[in-house]
């Protein structure tokens, strides 16, 4: 009993550590291939209609006109003044920290995603933008009712700017042309948590004042099987920079300023270029070129995100803040990841997010007391041995415990995965 119990652990271990290596291949390779593909081109509203219409989503599938839309950026940026009056008319800053909500063309994913930004707790306490690239005909306010409690300003471009100068346009926007102190960006496939604007507002406040923490990020995985909610809820943790996606995050104004030139050196390297085929040349060479003279790796991802993430650590800010439960529930194979099935995307991103009640003043850093850590780990063992119990006369080896609380505290454990393979395990093993 106890060799094969011992060899249930080791075959468990190895395929924790594939599985993670294949979560974040899988994912990576789902954002390169599918970002930004189907962009067309439309006008730029800055509208305040209330109006409520059912008007049918038509999707086209017009080329993107690249040179367009670099001269509808170039426009914008050469004078903030003009260009808050054509995005903005008479709208007026109230605000610290902007909320920008990104989106396309899919009606179905912001119908779902976009109303919980709105109904979010303290929403009237920031200024809300929609950034909506060019694209159909679709107008989210003849669809969706805008709360008249809630500031919110509704920017269609006139362009298509694919996803590469879309990123750039909500950076610039925030910092340049309206001086902010803060951002905080959801990208139109993930419902929010009714308390993830404030939980994201408070880490970046937390953020400011620690040398190397660059963004601040949801957890984009399910982890909760494995943790103490009344203890950890609000808990976040420093991680490597490059764990995890930008799909609901935020940072201050001061990490802008510090990477602000690198940002427009790639925003020229691909502006008058399709974004979409960034991995194919002339384009991608032209952003190895540019990663090259920046010191980046050789072999890194080319996508907008990922040079953020570079230019921040070669200024020091190698780490980011991230929340230990998810406060997002990501819906990405009805958008971004429209190419994936319900089930193939739940196989890798899990369901669900954290469904209680916190209070995000209370945020804090789980590594400044050493207690923390032992906490964390102490409750995992407690949740693994739960279901390990159930197959094994024995509690569960420390090694497996170990390498769970590591996954956890780097922010590279697939909790949901994690679960169904203890579970699996007990199984194979009862029936040989």
């Amino acid at each position: 009993m106890r060799e094969r119990w011992l060899n249930c652990v080791m075959i468990w271990c190895r395929c924790v550590s594939w599985l993670l290596f294949a979560y974040l291949t899988q994912a990576q390779m789902a954002v390169n291939s599918l970002r930004g593909e189907k962009h067309t081109a439309n006008g730029i509203i800055m509208e305040s209609s209330m109006r409520r219409a059912g008007q049918p989503f038509r999707q086209q599938l017009e080329a993107p006109n690249p040179v367009q839309a670099a001269n509808y950026m170039d426009d914008l940026l050469k004078d903030y003044d003009a260009a808050r009056k054509i995005l903005l008319g008479d709208f007026t800053k109230r605000s610290r920290i902007a909320v920008v909500y990104m989106c396309f063309e899919r009606a179905e994913v912001i119908r779902r995603s976009l109303p919980a930004v709105m109904r979010s707790d303290g929403v009237e306490k920031f200024d809300l933008y929609i950034s909506q690239d060019a694209g159909s005909g679709y107008v989210i306010n003849k669809d969706l009712h805008f709360p008249e409690s809630v500031r919110i300003a509704y920017i269609r471009h006139r362009a298509n700017l694919c996803t590469g100068l879309h990123h750039h346009f909500v950076k610039a926007f925030a910092f340049d042309i309206m001086g902010y102190e803060g951002v905080i960006i959801v990208e139109e496939d993930n419902v929010v948590h009714p308390q993830a604007l404030q939980l994201l507002a408070r880490m970046i406040d937390l953020s400011v004042n620690q040398p190397d923490i660059g963004i601040v990020s949801l957890l984009d995985m399910d982890n909760s099987a494995f943790l103490d909610a009344a203890k950890f809820a609000v808990g976040i943790n420093p991680v490597n920079g490059s764990m995890g996606h930008l799909w609901v995050y935020g940072f201050h104004k001061s990490r802008y300023t510090a990477v602000r030139q690198d940002l427009y050196d790639y925003f020229n390297t691909i502006k008058g270029q399709d974004y979409r085929l960034k991995h194919e040349p002339p384009l991608s060479d032209k952003i190895k070129a540019l990663m090259a003279s920046k010191g980046f790796p050789a072999d890194g991802e080319l996508s907008q995100d990922r040079y953020f993430i570079y230019s921040l650590a070669k200024r020091g800010f190698k780490r980011r803040y991230q929340t230990l439960f998810r406060f997002f529930e990501p819906i990405g194979y009805l958008g971004l990841h429209h190419r994936h099935t319900e089930a193939q995307f739940f196989a890798v991103f899990g369901r669900g997010m954290f469904n209680g009640r916190i209070r995000p003043e209370d945020a804090f850093d789980v590594t400044k007391d050493p207690a923390n850590p032992e906490l964390i780990k102490a409750g995992l063992r407690e949740r693994i041995n739960r279901i390990w119990r159930r197959y094994f006369s024995i509690d569960v080896h420390e090694p497996l415990v170990e390498e769970t609380f590591t996954g956890i505290m780097e922010g590279r454990l697939n909790g949901v995965e994690a679960m169904t393979d203890i579970r699996n395990a007990g199984v194979k093993a009862t029936a040989g």
